[in-house]
């Protein structure tokens, strides 16, 4: 086999922030870009990685499928557990965490009368799986009315709490919602179920890259992250944690030939695909190396709060969340008086970036719109006031109305 790939001068460290180390990414360079959380964005390095993954398996497929896949898979699993204080052995790679939450929900037994929770924050992809296990199965789905704007944590652990019951199977909590952009309080919510010993899947989908972790001393059943969204790795690269004594029971969504040979086997191959995006996210880990992971954290997360302060006085609105529950993307109320639907909320994403060159991801949250905005290390804030400006003009010009 040829030599792995590996990440160009990986232990070479990168001091600057902002703008100057924007040319790392792929990212259109007259783009202002405030929307790192709904799909990642893909470093020039780590892309190099992935296409040389490709090219390894192109000079021989059937040596790289049969001998060489599965090993690598292992080893990146054990470098990714690592990162995420978890076992290698516990981790398995799927395409995105809607595949992960299938995966896990659709091994479920659920009976006539049981109960599952989850929030009104959840992902709605995550809502309709759950609606249908839940409607096969005769059990009822429960969904906890989390405020928002909110404006204190234990909001949102009193609204979990207070729908369990004993006939509650299933917790399915969000660690950082992608709706709404809320850090939630996870490790009290996870605690509150272990002392009732109910089992918890977290959707994790923006955590890696944004938080600390150390998945197994949070207490869950099952934990989701994506490692294309924050932690850097191509699209279609994400994991499932499952614990030790419950992986028996977790099936992959695709059965595979090695469906009976075990958690890893089964999901290891899913069939014939391109495991490159897997793959990379060793080289994905290493490229934020070189940034610092607390330097990443602390740019970032200074960056999103001063961004949302500045938002909220120039604009006049309020903000969806506290400091204490904002990681790297909160929200913001939209200032104009246009009705929340779906036509007015693609045109404010369409004038924005079309109009303006600033890419944001507008939201109806609660009959209004919200504008969700992320911060990474290649932003500062002249991007923000650049977005203030920009809304400014189009409320004034009133262009929604008139889209």
């Amino acid at each position: 086999m040829s030599e792995t790939p590996a990440l160009r001068d990986h232990d070479k460290p990168i001091t600057a922030t902002g703008h100057t180390v924007r040319d790392y990414w792929l990212l259109e360079p007259d783009i202002t870009y405030l929307n790192h959380g709904a799909f990642g964005a893909l470093a020039k390095d780590v892309h190099e990685v992935a296409n040389n993954w490709r090219m390894i398996m192109e000079r021989q497929p059937s040596e790289f499928i049969r001998e060489i896949l599965r090993p690598n898979l292992r080893k990146t699993a054990n470098f990714l557990g690592n990162y995420v204080g978890a076992q290698g052995d516990d981790i398995v790679f799927v395409d995105n965490a809607s595949t992960a939450i299938n995966a896990v929900l659709r091994s479920l037994v659920l009976l006539p009368g049981d109960e599952v929770v989850t929030s009104n924050h959840a992902h709605d992809t995550v809502l309709r799986t759950l609606e249908f296990i839940c409607e096969r199965a005769g059990a009822r789905l429960h969904i906890a009315n989390i405020p928002f704007p909110i404006e204190d944590r234990d909001d949102a652990v009193d609204a979990i709490t207070d729908r369990l019951s004993p006939r509650t199977r299933l917790v399915v909590i969000d660690h950082i919602t992608s709706l709404t952009g809320l850090t939630l309080p996870l490790q009290t919510i996870l605690d509150e179920c272990s002392d009732r010993a109910i089992p918890t899947l977290v959707d994790g989908a923006h955590a890696p890259g944004q938080v600390n972790l150390e998945i197994e001393k949070m207490g869950c059943s099952w934990y989701v992250g994506n490692a294309h969204k924050w932690l850097g790795s191509p699209r279609g690269s994400a994991f499932l944690w499952t614990h030790q004594d419950l992986q028996a029971r977790v099936r992959p969504t695709t059965i595979s030939n090695f469906i009976s040979d075990g958690y890893t086997a089964a999901f290891d191959w899913p069939g014939t695909k391109d495991f490159s995006p897997y793959l990379s996210i060793t080289a994905a880990i290493q490229f934020r190396a070189r940034f610092g992971e607390d330097k990443i954290a602390n740019y970032c997360q200074d960056l999103i709060i001063k961004a949302a302060n500045h938002l909220s006085t120039v604009l006049g609105v309020e903000r969806g969340a506290p400091d204490n529950m904002t990681g790297f993307m909160t929200t913001f109320a939209w200032p104009g008086k246009d009705k929340a639907t779906l036509e007015n909320v693609n045109n404010i994403r369409l004038i924005l970036r079309n109009e303006y060159q600033v890419e944001v991801e507008p939201k109806i949250i609660n009959g209004k719109i919200w504008i969700r905005i992320c911060a990474y290390i290649y932003n500062e804030m002249d991007d923000y006031k650049k977005l203030a400006d920009a809304i400014q003009d189009i409320v004034s010009k009133d262009l929604i109305s008139q889209a």
